[in-house]
C-alpha cells in the first residue's frame, strides 16, 4: 500500500502453524515457488510482535512474554537519543547519584554526545552485518570477541564513555527480541531519526519525531486494512489477540473486518453438544 514506507506491510514466516493460523482469521497467504517463506495479509503492527510460542504457553506468560516484548521495543528505539537529549539540553534530569560517574567517564572523550552514539551505533551494525554474512560459528565469533574488543578499546581510547557501551548493549539486545526480522531491521533503521531530533531540539526533537511516526503509522495501511488496527480504529473486541493473548474464550470469534459468514471461530459448547470437538 505504501511503497515508501520503512514499515513492513505483510508478515514474512517460515512457520506452518502461524500460515494456517492467520488463514483461519481470514488472511491472506502468498506462497512463491522456490522460496520457503510465505507472505501474510493484510497485517497490523501488533502481529509482528506476536510470536507461535505464545499460543502454547498459557494464557498469563504468552500476555507476559508479549509485553516484554513491546517494552523491548520502546526501549531499543529510545534509549540512546534519550541519551543525546539528556546530555545535549537537559542535565536537569540526570539524578545527582549518577552524575558524578557520568562525569568521571565522560572526562576525557572530545566529542559530543551525538558523535560518540553514531559511533557506537555504526560499529554494532557493523558487527552484526559481518556476523550474518560469515559462516555461523565465524559468525559467532566475530560478534562475540569484536564487541568485546572493539568497546573496551574505545573506551580506553576516549571515543566513548563506558556508560553509553553499557547502553547501545542493551538497546541492541532489545531490538533482537522481535519475532519478525523484518520489524526488527525497521527498528534498527529507526533509531537514527530519533537521535538526530534529539540532537537537534533535545527532548521536544523526541516528541516531535515520535508524531510523524505515529501519524504515519495511523494513516498506514495493510491490503487496506489500517495498520494500527484494532487500536486505531479502537475495536474493543478485537484487544483480547493485540497487547495481550487473552485465553481462548475470549478469542473465539472472528476478526469484524473478515465479513466471515461463521463468526465464531470455535465454540466450546457445541463442540460438546455434539461430540465433535477434533474438528
Amino acid at each position: 500500500d505504501n511503497t515508501w514506507s520503512p514499515f513492513p506491510q505483510l508478515v514474512s514466516t517460515e512457520r506452518p502453524d502461524r500460515v494456517v493460523s492467520m488463514m483461519n482469521l481470514g488472511q491472506v497467504a502468498i506462497l512463491s515457488e522456490g522460496s520457503p517463506q510465505a507472505l501474510l495479509g493484510p497485517a497490523t503492527a501488533a502481529e509482528f510482535f506476536m510470536s507461535p510460542e505464545d499460543y502454547y504457553l498459557n494464557w498469563l506468560l504468552g500476555s507476559t512474554f508479549r509485553v516484554i516484548r513491546l517494552l523491548s521495543v520502546l526501549f531499543s528505539t529510545f534509549a540512546t537519543p534519550l541519551y543525546v537529549a539528556v546530555l545535549t539540553y537537559h542535565y536537569q534530569m540526570i539524578p545527582k547519584d549518577l552524575l558524578a560517574p557520568l562525569i568521571t567517564s565522560r572526562v576525557n572523550i572530545p566529542f559530543p554526545p551525538i558523535l560518540e552514539v553514531f559511533f557506537l551505533e555504526l560499529t554494532i551494525e557493523l558487527l552484526r552485518e559481518a556476523g550474518a554474512r560469515l559462516p555461523t560459528k565465524v559468525g559467532q565469533t566475530l560478534g562475540i570477541v569484536g564487541g568485546i574488543v572493539i568497546g573496551q578499546a574505545s573506551v580506553q581510547a576516549g571515543l566513548t564513555s563506558n556508560i553509553l557501551l553499557i547502553i547501545v548493549s542493551l538497546a541492541a539486545l532489545a531490538s533482537f527480541t522481535t519475532p519478525v526480522f523484518k520489524m526488527a531491521n525497521t527498528i534498527r533503521v529507526l533509531r537514527f531519526p530519533f537521535i538526530l531530533f534529539a540532537a537537534i531540539w533535545g527532548g521536544v526533537g523526541l516528541m516531535v519525531c515520535f508524531c510523524f511516526v505515529m501519524v504515519h503509522l495511523l494513516r498506514l495501511e495493510s491490503l487496506g486494512r489500517p495498520y494500527m488496527f484494532p487500536i486505531y480504529p479502537l475495536r474493543f473486541n478485537e484487544l483480547s489477540d493485540s497487547i495481550l493473548r487473552l485465553p481462548y474464550n475470549m478469542m473465539n470469534l472472528r476478526p469484524a473486518n473478515a465479513a466471515a459468514e461463521n463468526k465464531k471461530r470455535f465454540d466450546k459448547k457445541e463442540a460438546v453438544k455434539n461430540k465433535d470437538i477434533d474438528e
